[in-house]
C-alpha cells in the first residue's frame, strides 16, 4: 500500500492544476466511460474540467458543500484551457485519439488503450478514483460521455443552486 501511495505522489506535482494530475484523471475518465473506440467516444473534452475534481475528491455533487461546488465549478474554466493543452500533448504522445464532432463542433476522444500500460489501469492503484467515477456514473441520469456540456453543466451546478454563466 505503502509503494501504491508514493506512486500516486510521483504523478501529481500542484495538484488540480497540474498536467501529470489532470492526465491521470483525463485516463481513468476514459476508462471507466469504456471510452477505448470511436463509437463509444467521450463527446466534448472539455466536460472533462468540470469532471476532474469529482473523479478525485468524491464521485456525488449532492454530496459536496455548496461553496465548493462553487469552487469546482469556477476552477474549470481555468481547467478547460488546461485540457486544450493537454489533449494535444496525449494525442502526440499515442495516448488518446480525437475526432471532430462537425454537429457539435467539438473535439471528441477516446483512449488509445493499447498504449496505456496495463499497470496504470491497475485498479488497486486508483481504487478511490475509479469509485468515485462509478458513483458519479450512477447520480448522473443521462449518460455523461454523450451529454453536451450546457446539460453537464446544469445536471452538477445549476440543479444544486450554484450560479454559473455561459458555458
Amino acid at each position: 500500500m505503502q509503494s501504491r501511495n508514493s506512486a500516486k505522489k510521483r504523478l501529481m506535482f500542484i495538484q488540480k492544476e497540474d498536467y501529470n494530475y489532470l492526465a491521470y484523471s483525463t485516463i481513468l475518465l476514459l476508462n471507466s466511460f469504456d471510452c477505448t473506440s470511436e463509437a463509444t467516444r467521450f463527446r466534448d473534452f472539455r466536460k472533462i474540467a468540470y469532471l476532474v475534481d469529482f473523479v478525485n475528491e468524491g464521485g456525488i455533487p449532492q454530496n459536496f458543500e455548496q461553496q465548493k461546488l462553487a469552487d469546482i465549478y469556477v476552477k474549470a474554466q481555468i481547467k478547460k484551457k488546461l485540457m486544450h493543452h493537454l489533449v494535444i500533448i496525449l494525442k502526440n504522445k499515442n495516448l488518446i485519439r480525437v475526432s471532430i464532432n462537425q454537429s457539435s463542433r467539438t473535439i471528441d476522444l477516446w483512449l488509445n488503450k493499447e498504449q496505456i500500460p496495463p499497470e496504470f489501469l491497475d485498479q488497486r492503484i486508483f481504487e478511490k478514483e475509479t469509485q468515485n467515477v462509478k458513483d458519479l456514473r450512477s447520480t448522473m441520469t443521462t449518460g455523461v460521455r454523450s451529454i453536451t456540456i450546457a446539460k453537464l453543466v446544469e445536471k452538477i451546478f445549476k440543479n444544486n443552486n450554484i450560479l454559473t454563466w455561459e458555458v
